[in-house]
This record gives structure tokens, sequence and C-alpha cells, in this order.
């Protein structure tokens, strides 16, 4: 997490910088890729997304970068926006937005109604070559009460939230060979002839219909047989 434990994302660490080089130089040295959590915040003076780019650059850092929410990027002047995107287009780091997650959270100040969408400016980063995954990082807990796991719901809802329509476009890549790709998943998230028969089928001629219903009657193939296995009641996943 580019903040320290415990507290909130907002204004910087005094010494992020030498921080973020230290943790560059230990992954470098074993061979790891990052994943970092970054800017889960309404709050423009978080602006640590800018120093991780920097911080690979200066490093010369050869791994993955992948950096989570970016959330307060869209609070900040557009002449910042760009400068920090511009930082991160270079080294190739990958984005990923949460936007059922930071819809729910961001901007919550009691009985206020949120004024804003609490998301990445997810089109501005694609716009610039830079990947973009859309995932969710918590369900049914403390940080947001609600969801079940489903990606096709958290697309569904993604392409509300982040205006992903007229046109389309490659949006649904966002939810499978983008993140495939970021990861290294090999044929994970994607179609192909002679590739494993691991595939979602939809009672929908267009995405359009996809999105217009929850789709409760996918068919689910798994290696090329039909996956019966229905979802548990409430009642088995309480704690005993």
């Amino acid at each position: 997490m580019a903040r320290a434990a415990g507290g909130v994302h907002g204004e910087l660490l005094d010494d992020i910088d030498p921080l973020l080089d230290t943790i560059l130089r230990l992954a470098s040295e074993r061979g790891l890729d990052l994943d970092l959590h970054v800017d889960e915040s309404g709050d423009p003076a978080a602006t640590a997304l800018a120093h991780v780019a920097a911080a690979v650059l200066r490093n010369r850092f050869e791994g993955r970068v992948v950096c989570g929410h970016c959330c307060s990027l869209a609070v900040q002047p557009e002449e910042q926006i760009c400068r920090t995107l511009d930082l991160c287009a270079e080294p190739g780091i990958a984005v990923v937005t949460l936007p059922t997650v930071n819809l729910y959270l961001q901007d919550r100040c009691g009985e206020r109604t949120p004024r804003w969408r609490g998301v990445a400016p997810v089109h501005e980063i694609r716009r610039r070559g830079i990947p973009v995954a859309i995932a969710g990082d918590n369900c049914r807990d403390p940080f947001h009460a609600y969801g079940d796991h489903d990606m096709v719901d958290t697309f569904r809802q993604a392409v509300r939230i982040l205006h992903l329509d007229h046109p389309f476009g490659d949006a649904p890549a966002m939810a499978g060979p983008v993140p495939q790709a970021i990861i290294r998943a090999g044929q994970l998230g994607t179609i192909a002839k002679g590739g494993p028969a691991r595939l979602i089928l939809f009672n929908a001629r267009t995405v359009n219909e996809l999105i217009c219903r929850p789709q409760s009657d996918r068919l689910v193939i798994d290696r090329g047989r039909r996956v019966f296995a229905e979802l548990p009641d409430y009642g088995e996943l309480d704690d005993d």
C-alpha cells in the first residue's frame, strides 16, 4: 500500500520516495512484480500514483507494476492528471479500477449526498494505452456491504458507472483479455481455436442485452462440460 499501515489515503508520507526505492530494489533483487494499493481517496493531495511511476523510471525497474484504485486522480486538475498518466504510460504501469467498491466508498460523508462517482478517470487512462482492468476487491464485508463475487455483474455496473458504452467498443476486454495480459495468465480470459473449452454462454444477442438483465440463466462450461453447481444458500455462509 502507498500509505502508512492503518492510515488512510491522503497527503503523502514524507519519505514516500525512499520507501518506494526500497520496495523496488527488494522486488528487483527477488525477481518480483508489484501490485500496489494506491490513492483510494477523494483528496487531491493523494498523489502517490505519480510518485510510483517516477520511482519505477528512476530505478529502471523491469518487473510488472499494477496500481489499484487510483481514485483521487479524478479530482485533480486536468494538467496534473495528464502529467501523471504520461509518467505511468512510459514504463507500462497497469491500472485496476474497482467501480462498484469505490462508487460505494468514496465521498461518503454522513447524510450528505455524494458529489462524485469515486472512480479513476478510466477513459483518459485508456487513451494513453495504459492497460485498465475492471475488478472488485471487497464483497459483503466492512468496506463494501454488497456483491456476490460475480464478475459479470461487476462489468454490467461498470458500464453504467464509467460510461463504457455508446459504443461499447472493446470495453468487455477490461474484464477478460486485459487482466489476463496483465498477469500473463496464458489463455485464461480468451476464446481461441484449439484452446480449452472454458466459457460462459448467455441468453443475449448483443452486449446491450447482456447488460440489461442479470443473466442468472447463464451456462458455465468448464473444459467442455456444463457446470451444474448452484450458488450456496446464504444460511450456508453464516459463521458457525
